[in-house]
């Protein structure tokens, strides 16, 4: 766009399911900044939600990752 706006399309949105160990998904995000950063919004997430057991990162209808709360790094 000439007037300076960024556009976002669908296929540049990841959106991160924190996921309890029930199977029922608690937390949503998105992430509109690629897969790397998609990739540590989910490790924050897993930081910041005791609750959740994995993060799911979907990205155009289908799950591109499941980081679990054992694989997330410690900080």
């Amino acid at each position: 766009m000439e007037d300076g706006a960024l556009t976002i399309t669908t296929e540049d949105v990841y959106t991160l399911l924190g996921v309890r160990r029930d199977g029922i998904a608690t937390v949503v995000d998105l992430v509109a900044d690629g897969a790397p950063s998609a990739r540590l919004r989910a490790e924050a997430m897993l930081r910041e939600h005791a609750s959740c057991e994995a993060v799911e990162v979907w990205r155009d209808g289908g799950l591109v990752e499941k980081i679990q709360r054992s694989s997330a790094p410690a900080v």
